[in-house]
């Protein structure tokens, strides 16, 4: 085959490959893949007794104990946690409060995580805390992966910080709780 016949083969191959791409939808403007955070197989939506009937407020300074860990709701602390950049694990009581709330928490591995992912989370959660969002960030070492995600009754865990998935897990579940924003949860310390 001939020089000039191959480049044409090439060329015809590739542009039937894109026509049959884009004719899919299996791209976006930029040429990257278009993902669902609702059709991602690791995410886990819980809709159960401990996120649908009334919610209970722990007398006092008293723990729970929680189904999973990181919770995604229960019972909890009748004080919410302060929105904001944690650099210790803060009470899971008073997180699940914010959560109630409508807050997301980007819960990480600290010893996983390099320190450039660890400052590119922070630069993300900061921009949500600029944007008025509910965002909670802190370190827990018993994740069993890098990331986790967290809203009430949605966890989502990943193996990487990913801003896309990010952004996409706060316009879906930021705000969506028993009780609304407005309620007085989760203030942003500024």
């Amino acid at each position: 085959m001939r020089k000039l016949d191959r480049r044409l083969l090439v060329v015809t191959t590739l542009s039937l490959v894109a026509l049959v791409v884009s004719a899919c939808g299996g791209g976006s403007s930029d040429g990257q893949v278009e993902v669902n955070i609702r059709d991602l197989p690791q995410l886990e939506v819980y809709d159960n007794e401990h996120t649908t009937e009334g919610q209970f407020h722990l007398p006092g300074n008293q723990s729970a104990s929680y189904t999973v860990y990181p919770p995604y709701g229960e019972e909890h602390s009748p004080f919410p946690l302060t929105c904001g950049i944690y650099s210790s694990t803060p009470l899971f009581e008073m997180v699940v409060h914010a959560m109630e709330h409508g807050a997301v928490v980007l819960w990480y591995t600290p010893n996983v995580l390099s320190v450039d992912d660890i400052a590119l989370l922070t630069d993300i959660s900061t921009e949500h805390l600029n944007d008025n969002d509910y965002v909670i960030q802190a370190p827990y070492g018993g994740l069993g992966v890098p990331l986790m995600l967290v809203s009430w009754g949605v966890r989502l865990p990943l193996g990487s910080v990913d801003e896309d998935i990010i952004d996409q897990f706060f316009d879906e579940f930021h705000d969506d709780a028993p009780e609304p924003l407005a309620a007085g949860g989760c203030v942003t310390a500024r």
